[in-house]
């Protein structure tokens, strides 16, 4: 697992590649990045980041010992951090695709065109993208609280049409 704070420099992945090698005998094969789950953004790190680091950790170690940063992309599965579609470094939004269907999505022809969106931490981001993510969220947020507010609305309205 590549993770903030622990192995995030070229330095901290070849010592734990070495050691993993050398010492216990382990071949590396991949490091993933860490998942979009709750509580867990201060583990992870951007896909530029990622990326700068599989870049920085070629010629170091014999090809087969050496790793491949993996981002896991819902709905895609796991992906090498430089088969990214397209990237939006400013405002951390990389875009994905997939080449396979599976068994649930055999009738869906779009599956294969669609993009799939994976996010970087805000606090990894410029900030113009993290002045982007606040004024984003702002928004969404409003029109969130609109929206619950046309929905409760109309839900009394519905009670009181049933009393009658």
């Amino acid at each position: 697992m590549l993770m903030r704070g622990v192995n995030d420099t070229s330095e901290q992945l070849l010592d734990l590649c070495f050691a993993l090698s050398d010492d216990a005998n382990i071949t590396p094969y991949y490091f993933y990045m860490c998942d979009m789950i709750p509580h867990a953004e201060h583990w992870r790190v951007s896909l530029a980041q990622a990326q700068h680091l599989q870049h920085s950790i070629l010629g170091y170690l014999p090809g087969f010992a050496t790793p491949r940063i993996v981002c896991d992309v819902p709905f895609v599965g796991k992906r090498w951090v430089h088969q990214v579609d397209t990237y939006d470094t400013e405002r951390g939004i990389s875009y994905w695709r997939k080449n396979y269907r599976t068994s649930i999505e055999g009738e869906d022809v779009d599956v294969t065109s669609a993009e799939y969106v994976y996010y970087d931490p805000i606090d990894t981001l410029p900030p113009s993208g993290q002045e982007w993510w606040r004024q984003h969220s702002a928004e969404t947020a409003e029109a969130d609280a609109d929206a619950a507010a046309r929905q409760a609305a109309a839900s009394r309205q519905a009670s009181v049409d049933q009393l009658v």
